[in-house]
């Protein structure tokens, strides 16, 4: 089997979101460091322009969106499970939330307390990346009303923990504490956050339970590498599917796009195209094909 290979930052909420997973599940994976902002010029050859983070890369398969990383690594690594007693529709439902409206709302508390402090080109990238719902002099003056409102969210986890269960489904981890961890610990950087956190004795000792999992076992590896590795692999063979119903048929030259923030166009020929899926094969000078694999919830075929 190819290896794993997480390309990501440090800081980044969402790749930790797929870092703790990792740690979850015992993973051994490989690291590939890549820019905060654009440009991202040896990225931008393995995902056919899509710049959202992080990435997940086996050999020649792309996949793009943590919803669609996620999904791949339970398919390959299903013990232990993200879904203890079937919970799919909570762990997808609730990623919804957690990955939107909450997220939102830990961005405006991080960027309301540090934004000023931030590089100002950091700032003009995630503003652009946002679509414009970045301003640090509004999430400076609004910063009282987005703790309160993460407050009260975090309280709906108290309540949820409040029978000493270990997780929030029960006794075993499952996606829906992937969901909301992520969004504790990067909120959590914020002093005033931190404090929400810690005055709820039960959501802070579930965050300790979520952090003890670690990141799984993990190797750098440089850039160059990994598109060599993708570069090597042969994918012209690979054949998706198409559900019933869809518009699309296979080999038709589509795009792909976010439908949140990102909304970068991605073109290729589309090879899957399902209630689940939507991978394309995209060819360049670089790399020569790649399949990349994304979630068809959240994101627009055209």
């Amino acid at each position: 089997m190819s290896e794993l290979i997480l390309h990501h930052y440090d800081p980044s909420p969402y790749a930790e979101k797929v870092r703790a997973v990792l740690g979850f599940k015992k993973l051994d994976w490989r690291s590939v460091q890549i820019p905060r902002m654009m440009p991202k010029p040896e990225l931008m050859p393995l995902t056919g322009g899509y710049r959202k983070t992080p990435v997940l890369q086996i050999g020649a398969h792309i996949y793009c969106d943590t919803q669609m990383i996620i999904r791949e690594l339970e398919a390959r690594f299903p013990t232990p499970t993200l879904f203890p007693d079937n919970s799919q529709f909570l762990g997808w439902g609730t990623s919804f939330w957690t990955d939107k409206l909450l997220f939102s709302t830990s961005v405006a508390i991080v960027f309301g307390t540090f934004g000023e402090q931030m590089p100002p080109e950091f700032v003009k990238d995630r503003a652009e990346f946002s679509g414009g719902g970045i301003n640090v002099e509004k999430m400076k003056a609004l910063l009282p009303v987005s703790l309160q409102q993460f407050a009260a969210m975090m309280d709906w986890a108290e309540q949820g923990l409040a029978d000493n269960r270990d997780y929030l489904l029960g006794a075993d981890a499952s996606l829906v504490d992937f969901n909301l961890y992520f969004n504790v610990w990067f909120a959590g950087r914020a002093p005033a956050a931190k404090e929400i956190i810690e005055s709820y004795p039960q959501l802070k000792a579930w965050a300790a339970r979520m952090a003890a999992f670690g990141n799984g076992n993990f190797t750098e590896m440089s850039a160059s590498e990994a598109l060599d590795i993708a570069k090597n692999e042969d994918v012209s063979g690979f054949k998706g599917d198409i559900g019933d119903g869809e518009e699309h048929k296979a080999g038709d030259t589509v795009s792909v796009t976010p439908n949140d923030s990102g909304r970068v166009p991605v073109t290729g020929t589309l090879v899957t195209l399902n209630r689940r899926e939507i991978a394309v094969r995209h060819e360049n000078e670089t790399i020569g094909e790649v399949i990349l694999h994304f979630p068809r919830a959240g994101f627009v075929i055209r």
